[in-house]
């Protein structure tokens, strides 16, 4: 989770995990991958930083991979699903 801050000065926490656009049109829009957008006082350099560090701190976003097998065939074997932990 990271601390933002509302034009109007409120502070709130959102879940790093979630962000997938960070604009500044002047105003720094937040949106999330669930279609909410926030407008917030941090420029989107602070916002960065603030993931990394938060990403540093808990051992990185977790990528977890799921395989269509609708495909598979003798030929050409679906692979394993994974999980991977980017550090």
């Amino acid at each position: 989770m990271i601390k933002l801050t509302r034009l109007d000065g409120s502070e709130f926490v959102v879940n790093a995990n979630l962000i997938e656009v960070v604009e500044a049109n002047p105003d720094t829009v937040v949106s999330l991958i669930t279609s909410k957008k926030f407008l917030v006082k941090e420029t989107p350099e602070q916002i960065t930083e603030q993931v990394i560090k938060h990403y540093k701190k808990t051992g990185g976003p977790r990528l977890v991979v799921y395989i269509d097998h609708s495909h598979q065939s003798e030929e050409h074997p679906a692979p394993t699903p994974f999980a991977a932990n980017f550090k």
